[in-house]
């Protein structure tokens, strides 16, 4: 199996994982039997929805704010002739913001974590969905017993 992401995607996984994880948790904290698996998956679908809202402040507060920020995007600049330093080195190029030809203003780039192509902006939703379904399926299956 292969697993794509790009940047901090990752952390998708890890917050799916720590839903799962808090929906055993509260299965457990509840008192529902290891053997009743719709219940059990009751509570999955619970914690998966609390990570998606965490996964969406974490996105919003941490990884578009300081892990995605725009940069400048750095070009190298040549001497012709070389610099001589004060130490007697020759220094040939520099690295030097590249700036749009006519505005002048400096070119960003906008970095963007993923996991499997989907930016993590949009994982919460995803992570939101998945955890209703289980919890609707979860609830039919119990309901229906």
């Amino acid at each position: 199996m292969i697993i794509i992401w790009a940047r901090w995607g990752i952390l998708v996984l890890l917050f799916a994982g720590l839903g799962v994880l808090i929906g055993f948790a509260l299965g457990a904290i509840i008192g529902v039997a290891s053997g009743d698996s719709a219940a059990t998956g009751i509570f999955i679908g619970i914690g998966l929805m609390v990570a998606s809202v965490a996964l969406f402040f974490f996105d919003r507060e941490v990884v578009q704010k300081h892990l995605d920020k725009p940069r400048t995007i750095m070009v190298t600049q040549q001497f012709n002739p070389p610099i001589t330093n004060p130490d007697g080195s020759l220094t040939y190029a520099r690295q030097v913001p590249a700036v749009h030809p006519e505005t002048g203003q400096p070119i960003l780039v906008q970095p963007t974590s993923s996991l499997f192509f989907i930016p993590v902006r949009f994982w919460p939703y995803v992570l939101g969905a998945i955890g209703l379904v289980v919890l609707v399926s979860n609830v039919i299956t119990l309901s229906t017993r």
